[in-house]
């Protein structure tokens, strides 16, 4: 059954319910006539619903709109508010074309929305790469900083030690100018002598070299341009 046949349906029902009222008007009127009130004019108020009506509905319209509810519209497993929307959706009948464009437009719609959101995602994206580029290169230079500095630290470092160690070796090689020229000093007033009372060539070179003998005594007489061993007391004599 289509819906046309439940026009019919519901039409021939609603036919029957007015011949129905017709027949019990004209009982009425018919009644009224026989108890001689036919110049009595019909009362205006609302006259109540009869019997038959009443289990006309009961008995046949609600189990027939229940019946037709669960056969066109209804599906195991759905919920009421689907169902009734889904109802809504079927009783509005639309054009073809006008259903046509509509999804099409949907379609456009969702289409561009879907494009959107994946040159937003896009952008976001790309905003995350920059920005862990940018944190990676920061990240870099400050190593590079880093090393730098530590670089720096160390040619100071390193400097300091030289200067440090030249100092030294300055203070060293003065400190050993200093002890040569000590010693020579030192030397050069040893290589000379003093003649005192009471000593002749003979004892200065047996206390200055610890052998008094001719070669000895010979040798002081060269440096000194002595002819023989005589000395007088204050007179300086070389000690090679």
């Amino acid at each position: 059954m289509n819906k046309e046949d439940y026009r019919d349906k519901i039409e021939e029902h609603r036919q029957s319910f007015e011949d129905e009222q017709k027949e019990q008007s004209l009982s009425r009127v018919s009644r009224m006539n026989k108890n001689g009130n036919k110049n009595k004019k019909p009362k205006n108020s609302k006259r109540k619903t009869p019997l038959m009506t009443i289990l006309f509905v009961i008995f046949i319209l609600i189990p027939l709109t229940i019946l037709i509810y669960f056969w066109k519209f209804y599906e195991p497993g759905k919920t009421i508010e689907q169902a009734e929307k889904d109802t809504a959706e079927q009783v509005v009948e639309l054009d073809p074309s006008e259903a046509s464009a509509s999804n099409q437009d949907k379609k456009d719609q969702d289409g561009q929305a879907d494009k959107k959101a994946q040159e937003q995602s896009q952008k976001d994206a790309d905003k995350l790469a920059a920005e862990q580029k940018a944190a990676e290169e920061a990240k870099k230079a400050q190593e590079a900083k880093k090393a730098e500095e530590a670089k720096k630290a160390e040619a100071a470092k390193r400097a300091e030690e030289a200067r440090i160690a030249q100092q030294q070796a300055e203070a060293a090689r003065r400190a050993e100018e200093a002890k040569k020229a000590e010693e020579a000093k030192q030397n050069a007033k040893a290589s000379t002598h003093t003649v005192k009372a009471n000593e002749n060539l003979y004892r200065i070179a047996l206390n200055h070299y610890g052998d008094g003998s001719e070669a000895t005594l010979a040798k002081i007489r060269a440096a000194n341009g002595m002819s023989s061993n005589t000395v007088i007391v204050g007179q300086v004599i070389k000690l090679p």
